[in-house]
């Protein structure tokens, strides 16, 4: 008999949206949600699937360049496009430059910024702040650690994901101050999105397609997407 087919659905930590936890396990709402979009999926269709949490630079360094790989909340940019085959999108947010309140910016000297490695704003940050004054991590909450700690000046995300990161690591809100919106026009995002990598299976392809047409899949796609836009409007109004 003939092996069938298998999926690999790869995430990095990136709270709010999906965490990897002590047992390297993803949680969070985005997970649930795939765990659905898979279940259903799998009923008229027989596949294998596992999920496997990574450090986003690694997922886009070789799992990208991999068949039956589904990318869990990628931001979908215009460079991006061509390179995925693209099913769904789950959240939309804008971005905004975020520093620790109080804390006075060094004097006569360039503001470093933190970011993670092969995020999509890296291009439109490096033109803001200079390459030569960006901080690499392996993830976003790494990178807003790294602004907590005083190792950089900035951070750039949106409140959403930014309130999150802060609950993950222990701190809250109130530590940071947000500033301006960031423009990352050329590099603009549409939001994160479910990204399935070029020479999938079309089997595997046309069985995600069919399920996000489901009822109970669509329901809970609309579900978490008004879940993510009441937080962050609660929090805009407070912070």
């Amino acid at each position: 008999m003939a092996e069938r087919p298998r999926l690999s659905v790869v995430f990095e930590h990136n709270p709010p949206f999906q965490i990897i936890d002590a047992k390297d396990k993803g949680q969070g709402p985005i997970i649930e949600f795939a765990k659905l979009l898979i279940a259903v999926a799998k009923e008229n269709a027989d596949f294998r699937a596992e999920f496997n949490g990574k450090p986003w630079a690694r997922i886009m360094e070789r799992d990208a360049y991999h068949p039956n790989i589904l990318i869990l909340s990628i931001s979908k940019t215009p460079q991006r496009v061509p390179n995925f085959i693209w099913l769904t999108q789950v959240y939309t947010g804008q971005q905004y430059i975020w520093k620790v309140k109080g804390r006075p910016d060094p004097e006569d000297q360039p503001l470093k910024v933190a970011v993670e490695r092969n995020a999509h704003k890296m291009m439109s940050i490096r033109h803001h702040f200079g390459e030569e004054n960006v901080y690499k991590s392996l993830n976003s909450a790494q990178a807003l650690h790294a602004l907590l700690k005083g190792r950089v000046d900035r951070f750039v995300g949106t409140v959403f994901a930014v309130s999150g990161k802060l609950k993950s690591l222990g701190h809250d809100m109130n530590e940071l101050q947000r500033l301006n919106k960031f423009d990352d026009t050329g590099f603009a995002s549409q939001g994160l999105a479910f990204a399935l990598t070029l020479d999938s299976d079309e089997f595997i392809e046309e069985a995600l397609r069919k399920a996000l047409k489901d009822p109970r899949v669509e329901q809970a796609r609309a579900k978490l997407q008004k879940q993510f836009e009441a937080s962050e409007h609660k929090l805009m109004s407070e912070f």
